[in-house]
């Protein structure tokens, strides 16, 4: 990690290896784009994302956030596209490196990513979800219930100081000879560090 000379908290979550490791694959991939229900209100997250759905993939995770943070009483984030920068050049980085973990093989960590992306380096925390699934498991409704029932992800995604968000989905497996459309997902958090 390089030095700093601001004071910047980083929350990073992971999960259980396994799951991300050996993602469920469908037995036969199905041409049409949705093979989950939509979560209620949120419109295509059971699609599984393509390149010609990146915005609506995008919305689906934002709408499943606030969603779920409205059930807790939190505010709803906002996007920003200095987080959404940086989440996706690492979800692309990862799909394209075949690799899987915050840090990327030359060490680029998330303060790095987000620094980049012109997001405020002082009096601000961060945090970042990744996540990635093939067929219907690539969709955003079952990326994010797995993140809910990962402490590490659900204390990210219900953190009360997070403010804003960015989402990164690409469009490939970050690992080889995997069969069916794949989805590697970043979300950056960030919002102000409060004493």
């Amino acid at each position: 990690m390089r030095p700093r000379d601001t004071i910047t908290l980083i929350i990073v979550a992971s999960v259980v290896a396994g799951s991300f490791l050996h993602p469920r694959v469908q037995a036969s991939p199905r041409a049409e784009a949705s093979l989950v229900r939509d979560a209620e209100g949120c419109r295509a997250s059971g699609d599984v994302p393509t390149r010609s759905n990146v915005a609506s993939t995008r919305a689906a995770i934002l709408c499943l956030l606030n969603r779920e943070r409205a059930r807790h009483g939190l505010r709803p984030l906002k996007r920003s596209s200095m987080l959404e920068f940086a989440s996706q050049r690492h979800s692309d980085d990862m799909a394209a490196r075949d690799f899987y973990a915050h840090q990327s093989p030359d060490g680029v960590e998330p303060s790095d990513r987000t620094d980049a992306s012109g997001y405020p380096s002082m009096g601000v925390i961060i945090g970042e979800n990744i996540h990635w699934g093939v067929e219907a498991n690539a969709t955003p409704v079952r990326i994010f219930e797995d993140w809910m029932e990962s402490p590490g992800h659900r204390e990210n995604i219900l953190r009360p100081s997070f403010t804003e968000v960015g989402v990164g989905v690409a469009h490939d497996a970050p690992k080889r000879d995997v069969q069916g459309r794949a989805g590697v997902y970043t979300t950056d958090f960030g919002g102000p560090l409060r004493p």
